[in-house]
This record gives structure tokens, C-alpha cells and sequence, in this order.
């Protein structure tokens, strides 16, 4: 008796890759966390399905390559930082300048948060500097909260340069200091140095 092995075709192949597709969103999600608890300084496929106790071959089905794997979970985090951050911003239209900069402060120094800097720093580190190019995450971090904070200022009767050049520097204490709190872990002395600055900011004003 003879036994002839069917090779699988093309479309049994797709349909085998859309049984596991009802879980990408749930496994996009935990390889988020995992990368944001952990950083991507060592990351590796392998490593990384062993943690969320999935097989390797599950996170190939779904990312071919590791940098595709981590351009899908930046771009989450950049999905998802923005629409907090927009969040913010809506609620910022009842509020007072300072009032929504110490809200704005207060929502990046929650622990879940600062984890997001610690990876930018990271990133940052081991993206090789490539004129006129940025990581998602880093453009992320600069333009889109640029334009969100100057959006407010403008409504604080700011001329359109003026607010760019304020929210500019806004950001830049913000980095900073997370950069400070991610060395010393100091949030007292690093959130007392935020709120004189607000407080700088708004007597300007």
C-alpha cells in the first residue's frame, strides 16, 4: 500500500495563518508590555516566546522578522501614547495652562508611563544616528507632543511661533527630567523641579 503525502497548497497555508489571527491583537498586546517592562537591548524572538509562553513558529506566523515584530509594537505604543495624550488635550480645553501642564505631568510620571522614556532613552541609544531619519518612537516623543501642547498654547493666545517654541522647551524639561528620575528614581525632587517650571511658564505669560 502505497501513501502519498499531500503537499499543503498556498491557500491552505493562508487559511492556517487566519486560524491564529483572532489572537494577534491579544498577542500584539503582551509582546507590548513584555518590550516595555523589559527593553529591546537583548531581544530576540526566541527569548521573547519563551517569556509570553508561546512557541517561536506562533510569533512567526504573525512577524515574519524581529524588526517586524518591533516595528508593530512601537507603533502600538505610539498608538496608544497618542490617543492618551489626546485624551489630555481634549480635557485640557476646560482647563487653565497650568492646569493642564500639571495634569499632563502628573499622567507621564504614573509607573506604566515612565517606562515608555526609559525605552526612548534606550532606543535612542541603539539606533544608529542616520540624518533625516527617526524611529517611530522618538518622532513619536517630539513632533506629535510638540504639536499637542503648542495646540494649547495657541488657545492661550500665543502666536503659532511663540507656542512652538514654548511646548519645544515644555518637552524638553519633560525629557529631562525623566531622564533625571530614570537615573535617581528621585520623583520628589524631580516633580518639585517640574511644577517651578510650570509655575516659570505661566508667570511669563
Amino acid at each position: 500500500m502505497k501513501f502519498h503525502m499531500k503537499m499543503a497548497t498556498a491557500e491552505e497555508v493562508d487559511g492556517r495563518t487566519l486560524r491564529y489571527q483572532h489572537r494577534r491583537p491579544e498577542l500584539l498586546a503582551a509582546l507590548t508590555e513584555y518590550i516595555l517592562d523589559n527593553g529591546v537591548g537583548d531581544f530576540s524572538l526566541r527569548r521573547t516566546a519563551m517569556a509570553l509562553d508561546v512557541s517561536h513558529a506562533t510569533l512567526l506566523r504573525h512577524f515574519s522578522t524581529k524588526e517586524e515584530l518591533l516595528d508593530e509594537v512601537l507603533h502600538k505604543i505610539r498608538a496608544d501614547f497618542n490617543a492618551r495624550l489626546q485624551r489630555e488635550t481634549e480635557t485640557g480645553k476646560t482647563q487653565s495652562l497650568k492646569e493642564y501642564m500639571v495634569s499632563v505631568w502628573e499622567h507621564l510620571c504614573e509607573p506604566l508611563e515612565q517606562r515608555q522614556f526609559r525605552l526612548l532613552f534606550e532606543l535612542v541609544k541603539f539606533t544608529p544616528h542616520r540624518p533625516g531619519r527617526k524611529a517611530p518612537l522618538v518622532r513619536s516623543l517630539v513632533d506629535e507632543i510638540v504639536e499637542s501642547i503648542q495646540e494649547v498654547l495657541e488657545r492661550e493666545r500665543y502666536s503659532r511661533k511663540r507656542a512652538r517654541i514654548i511646548a519645544t522647551s515644555i518637552l524638553a524639561q519633560i525629557r529631562g527630567l525623566h531622564l533625571d528620575l530614570a537615573i535617581s528614581g528621585d520623583l520628589s525632587r524631580v516633580d518639585a523641579a517640574m511644577r517651578d517650571y510650570i509655575d516659570m511658564i505661566v508667570r511669563e505669560r
